[in-house]
């Protein structure tokens, strides 16, 4: 090993904390990957210089309150590994801490700024979590400069203790998939107390709709930091007129309840509301008149994704009502990405399970081309997401898309699931798309591929298309249809994503076709990557160009 005494040059690098602070979080690969951890451990060991700045790195982060834990006395804690990994490891205490024994322990914590809980990976059990609360010093949280908290704890009966990580100095908090939504609740109805500066906040629910608690909502509405809000559960109109009027709001993705005093609430509103927003997601039962008045006094001019969820498909005219609002709006020039989705994604999982038929009966809420037409004044929309039952897809359908929207990135025209219905999208009526949309990275829709297509182009056409999603489409002459889509579907990395056998409902016939269509989908993918690079050899070869690799 080298002794000798270090250069001028790594005396100055030493002596630069900000230099340190960047080779330690490079080890930590500038984000939150834990097997990073024992790196970053190596660097806090090498000399005092760095201990000083890598320390405060190596503890600013934590997926686990086990190192913590081990910071006390040897003979305070066991430890079982599973498999010879600290990550999988558990930890108890073989006995109640003394005040003495948490120095290390509460200096370490003092440096946590992030703590990441998630995954299936055992953490430190209920009594352990017990024991530290009741017995940590003081009345200061178990990590008292925390500023983000990602929970998504497993264990039901560790869950709880998230309530124990809430602090003044929270700006951001996610829970997410807990064992039960029931919970969420005693946390989410002290935020306003515990973390009062909470600018971003993010509640997922294990249930397609979660409980209905209006001390959540009171406490959400005393929030008057929030700049980003995704929450699964419903809010009472509280919390939904404040988040509507706060200036700096730019995120909010909330669920509207069926009750008729929160709508009644929302159309009393007669002032402009979201002056900043730049996100909105709105999931409900059903679309109500209310939605319609809330995007009516939207001001923000930064305005450019709109996602609605709704449980119910809405009726068409109500919906091209809430579409012609949109696209009337002063954000109309800059909006981006418009989402439909009907039923909640939620609860697809749900209806599979009870082999929900797919609803056809209702004409009413049949999705084409007039609905959709107030978008057509979007100059800037790039992603467009409709997933129904009720979408009428055809051939001119997709042409009045290709002409209207020619900045298209991502487009997604799909069932919420695969029943085996079978499509009108012809392969020659995907042409438009390929001609008048150059951006195109992302397609999904279902095609009848049963018939071979009517015409070949023998010209290679320039594409940045990476993944076509054709679902359980049918198909019957897989070398003509890779043929024909090799002449546009260029990009080396160029892919099709078709329903697997168990992606669907349960109907045997559907399942048995799921599986041989998949197959055929598959080889079309491997054909057309073999065409494509045929053709670009043929076209270098002509030209005198080396052939590309």
């Amino acid at each position: 090993m080298n002794s000798a005494p270090p250069s001028p040059a790594m005396r100055r690098v030493l002596n630069s904390p900000d230099i340190l602070h960047n080779i330690c979080e490079q080890a930590y690969e500038g984000g939150y990957d834990a097997d990073c951890r024992t790196t970053v451990a190596a660097l806090n060991a090498t000399c005092r210089a760095i201990h000083r700045v890598a320390v405060k790195v190596l503890w600013s982060r934590l997926f686990s309150l086990r190192p913590l834990v081990k910071c006390m006395p040897a003979d305070l804690w066991t430890e079982n590994v599973e498999d010879g990994s600290d990550l999988r490891s558990t930890i108890s205490l073989t006995r109640p801490p003394d005040a003495s024994e948490w120095d290390r322990f509460q200096a370490n914590a003092a440096l946590v700024t992030s703590f990441r809980r998630f995954g299936l990976a055992p953490d430190i059990d209920e009594d352990t979590y017990r024991t530290l609360c009741l017995y940590h010093p003081g009345s200061r949280p178990l990590l008292p400069n925390l500023r983000e908290l990602i929970w998504e704890e497993p264990d039901a009966d560790v869950f709880e203790y998230g309530y124990q990580l809430l602090g003044l100095k929270l700006t951001t908090l996610h829970l997410g998939q807990p064992p039960s939504d029931s919970l969420l609740l005693p946390i989410l109805r002290s935020l306003h107390m515990k973390c009062p500066k909470l600018a971003h906040l993010s509640v997922q629910c294990r249930s397609s709709i979660g409980p209905v608690d209006p001390v959540v909502s009171h406490s959400i509405s005393q929030l008057d930091h929030l700049e980003t809000v995704d929450m699964a559960l419903p809010l009472f109109e509280d919390a939904l007129i404040h988040l509507a009027t706060l200036p700096g709001l730019s995120v909010a993705k909330v669920f509207i309840p069926r009750v008729p005093s929160v709508h009644d609430h929302l159309l009393s509103l007669d002032q402009p509301i979201f002056p900043s927003l730049s996100v909105l997601q709105l999931s409900a039962i059903g679309l109500e008149e209310s939605f319609i008045h809330l995007m009516r006094l939207t001001a923000s001019t930064q305005l450019t994704e709109v996602r609605l969820c709704t449980a119910h498909d809405p009726p068409a005219p109500l919906l091209r009502e809430f579409l012609d609002i949109l696209s009337s709006g002063p954000s109309k020039d800059i909006l981006s990405a418009v989402s439909i989705f009907s039923p909640l994604p939620s609860s697809i999982p749900l209806m599979l399970s009870l082999s929900a038929l797919p609803p056809l009966d209702r004409p009413e809420c049949f999705l084409d081309a007039s609905v959709l037409e107030p978008l057509f004044s979007c100059p800037e929309l790039a992603e467009l997401e409709l997933n129904s039952f009720f979408i009428k897809l055809d051939d001119e359908l997709i042409r009045l898309l290709a002409t209207a929207f020619p900045r298209l990135q991502s487009l997604r025209l799909m069932p919420p699931y695969n029943a085996g219905r079978l499509s009108e999208v012809t392969l020659e009526g995907l042409l438009p798309l390929f001609r008048h949309c150059p951006d195109l990275t992302h397609l999904a829709v279902p095609v009848n591929a049963s018939a071979p297509p009517r015409a070949l182009d023998d010209t290679m056409h320039s594409s940045e298309l990476l993944t076509l999603e054709v679902a359980d489409s049918s198909i019957g002459f897989p070398d003509e249809v890779a043929a024909f889509l090799s002449a546009h579907c260029t990009h080396p990395s160029f892919s099709i994503l078709s329903a697997q056998v168990h992606e669907g409902d349960r109907d045997p016939e559907h399942m048995r076709l799921r599986e041989l269509h998949s197959a055929m989908w598959d080889q079309v993918t491997r054909m057309i990557r073999l065409f494509v690079r045929v053709r670009s050899q043929e076209r270098n070869g002509r030209t005198g160009k080396a052939p590309e690799r």
